[in-house]
C-alpha cells in the first residue's frame, strides 16, 4: 500500500491482469465438455487459456472439429454464483445485440443450473497498448461512437442504468459519514490529492448530482476498460457484456477515461470530454458531477480486499481513482 507521500503505484500488469492461471478445457465435468460441444455442433479439439481477465471462470480460445475458432467462457457455481448469472446474462445480452455493436457474436450457450458457458466468435486481436496513446484512443473512441448509433434505442429494456449504479455512486456520501475515512484516505492518496480527505462534505455533495442527465435510451457496455477493448488492424471490438445496462449515450465514455489516463501525460480527459461528439454538448455540470461519482466509486472499491485471482487490480483502481480526481481537480 503507497504512503501519502509518494505516487499511486500503477501495476505494470494493467487492469485485468491474473496471477493464478484459469481452469481449463480439460478441468471441465465431462457432462459440461459435451453439452457445450453439443450446444457448437462440433467437437473442441484445442483450447488455449487467455491471460486477462477478472472472473475466477474459464476463458479460452477453442478450435473446433469443423475448422471454427471460438471464444469460451465456463463457471460453475462452486466459483460463485454471480459468476454463473453474469455468464447467463451475457448470453442474453449478446443474443440482442446488434452487428453494429462491435461485439462478437453468440455461437452457443450451456447451461445445466449449476453450470454455465457461453460460445462466441474469436475475433483476435489485442488490447490497447499500456500506457494508452492518443491514436489508439481515438480508434477506440470512433468505435464507440459507432456502437452507441448501433445500440440507441437499447434493444434491450434494462436494467437502467441509474438504478444499477444507484449505490455503488454514493461513495463519497459514505465516506463523508464514516469518521474514519479521512485517516483512511490519506494513507493510500499521493501528496498532490491531499485535499480530498478534507473535501469529503463538497464532494458528496457533487457526487449527488450524477443522476440528473444519466439515463437515457442507448444499451452501455457497462463495464468499458482496457481489457474489454481488442484491437485488430480493421477493428475495434468491445468484448465481456455481462455489465451492460441502458442509460445515456456518454456514460462508457467517461468510464473508460480514467484508466487511459493513469499514466500522466498519456491521455489528456479533458481535450477528449471538450472535442468528442457523444460528450461535447453535454453540461459542464453533468461531467463533473458523473466524474466525481466515477472517482469515489474507483477509490472505494480499490480500499476492498483483492480477489484471489488477480490481486493487483485494488491498485490499479487506486491509479485510476488518482487520475479521475487530478480531472476533477481541474474541471473544479
Amino acid at each position: 500500500m503507497p504512503g501519502h507521500n509518494g505516487p499511486v503505484s500503477v501495476p505494470t500488469t494493467g487492469p485485468g491482469r491474473r496471477s493464478r492461471p484459469r481452469p481449463t478445457w480439460a478441468e471441465l465435468p465431462d457432462s459440461v465438455r459435451d453439452g457445450v460441444e453439443r450446444a457448437l455442433g462440433a467437437r473442441v479439439v484445442s483450447a488455449q487459456s487467455a491471460p486477462l481477465g477478472l472472473t475466477p471462470g474459464l476463458a479460452s480460445r477453442i478450435e473446433l472439429d469443423d475448422g471454427r475458432r471460438a471464444f469460451l467462457k465456463a463457471a460453475g457455481v462452486h466459483r460463485g454464483a454471480d459468476t454463473v448469472a453474469k455468464l447467463r446474462r451475457e448470453a442474453q445480452v449478446m443474443d440482442a445485440l446488434p452487428p453494429g455493436a462491435l461485439a462478437p457474436r453468440l455461437l452457443g450457450v450451456y447451461d445445466d443450473g449449476r453450470w454455465a458457458a457461453v460460445a462466441c466468435t474469436d475475433v483476435g486481436g489485442r488490447p490497447p497498448a499500456s500506457p494508452w496513446t492518443r491514436p489508439e484512443l481515438d480508434r477506440v473512441l470512433a468505435a464507440l461512437s459507432a456502437c452507441v448509433v448501433a445500440t440507441t434505442p437499447s434493444p434491450l429494456p434494462g436494467p437502467r442504468f441509474v438504478a444499477d449504479w444507484a449505490d455503488d455512486l454514493t461513495s463519497w456520501r459514505r465516506l463523508a459519514r464514516d469518521p474514519s475515512a479521512p485517516a483512511a484516505l490519506r494513507a493510500v492518496l499521493p501528496a498532490d490529492l491531499d485535499w480530498v480527505p478534507r473535501d469529503l462534505d463538497r464532494l458528496a455533495r457533487l457526487e449527488a448530482g450524477w443522476s440528473v442527465r444519466a439515463d437515457g435510451d442507448t444499451l452501455l457496455h457497462g463495464d468499458l476498460r482496457a481489457d474489454n477493448i481488442l484491437l485488430t488492424d480493421e477493428q475495434v471490438w468491445f468484448v465481456d457484456w455481462p455489465s451492460a445496462c441502458v442509460g445515456a449515450p456518454w456514460l462508457d465514455l467517461l468510464f473508460l477515461l480514467p484508466g487511459a489516463a493513469v499514466t500522466p501525460g498519456a491521455v489528456d480527459p479533458e481535450d477528449v470530454v471538450r472535442t468528442h461528439p457523444l460528450t461535447r454538448d453535454v453540461a459542464p455540470e453533468t461531467i463533473t458531477a458523473t466524474v466525481a461519482a466515477i472517482a469515489g466509486f474507483l477509490l472505494t472499491v480499490s480500499l476492498e480486499p483483492p480477489p484471489w485471482y488477480a490481486p493487483e487490480v485494488r491498485l490499479f483502481q487506486r491509479a485510476e481513482a488518482a487520475a479521475a480526481l487530478r480531472w476533477l481537480a481541474r474541471r473544479r
